[in-house]
């Protein structure tokens, strides 16, 4: 199965949290592949200085993540944010912007999936406003401990 995680979820991957085991397991099935947007390298590091401002997680434990990811990224497949990619995230903006107050991070992501997502492929999220946009368009979507 082709899974797509947006970064909501792609970071429980990194940082021990609810969800994360549901997260690892999903990764780690071999008969799965993981696909994520290039975009998620940017906001990984924007949730994980998240995590740190709000006391969350300590400088060591920032410093541990950042070099798990950056040794793990290269396992997964990765979809470039392209001008096809805005083109498709104005199109899904317009479809269900009003809606499910859809952001602008998430309706890239949702684009890096709709331009790949065939019969056996499942959006995994962790953010229930995108889970629901993805799923209002007729797509899988594996919901892991979601926020929002």
């Amino acid at each position: 199965m082709n899974l797509f995680f947006d970064t909501s979820a792609l970071v429980k991957y990194f940082h021990t949290e609810s969800g994360t085991r549901e997260v690892i397991e999903l990764i780690e099935r071999p008969e799965n592949a993981t696909w994520v947007s290039d975009l998620a390298r940017v906001e990984f590091m924007s949730a994980l200085y998240r995590k740190l401002r709000r006391g969350d997680i300590d400088g060591n434990q920032l410093d541990a993540t950042l070099a798990g990811f950056e040794s793990e990224w290269k396992q997964f497949n990765t979809q470039p944010v392209s001008e096809l990619v805005l083109v498709e995230a104005e199109k899904l903006m317009r479809l269900t912007g009003a809606d499910w107050s859809l952001r602008t991070l998430d309706a890239i992501h949702f684009a890096s999936f709709a331009l790949l997502a065939e019969e056996d492929w499942v959006f995994v999220v962790s953010d229930a406003l995108l889970a629901e946009a993805v799923a209002s368009q007729g797509f899988e979507v594996i919901k892991v401990a979601l926020s929002g």
